[in-house]
């Protein structure tokens, strides 16, 4: 009985986040990279970890207060994709032609950290 429970809500969840479409919206955590020296100290805080949206190609993102790069590289490590936003944007719309796995790298303008997640488009 419990079993079945369990699948109905899957189902009613899957349902919910469903646009007209068939495809389901996922979350994907995002690290924060930091490649400074250790003896190179911040003098504030360093970024809070944060969770995108994506929904096929397209991703919703927090609206930053600043400029970003946002890079996808392959596997090897290769850069297949890369654009720039301005300050405040909230919707990046991949290229339909990308497919596999992925890792998301959104690069603030004049920042020595990055944030990075993985994609499966």
């Amino acid at each position: 009985m419990k079993q079945l429970i369990l699948l109905a809500l899957l189902f009613i969840g899957e349902a919910f986040f469903s646009d007209a479409y068939g495809s389901v919206s996922q979350s994907i955590p995002m690290q924060i990279i930091d490649e400074t020296p250790a003896g190179n100290t911040h003098p504030y805080a360093p970024p809070r970890p944060w969770y995108i949206t994506q929904n096929d190609n397209v991703l919703i993102l927090p609206a930053f207060d600043y400029a970003y790069t946002l890079v996808l590289l392959d596997e090897d490590g290769v850069v297949v994709y890369s654009a720039d936003y301005s300050a405040g944007t909230t919707t990046a719309v991949l290229p339909s032609t990308l497919s596999g796995e992925f890792e998301l790298r959104l690069v603030p303008y004049s920042a020595t950290y990055y944030y990075r997640g993985y994609i499966e488009l």
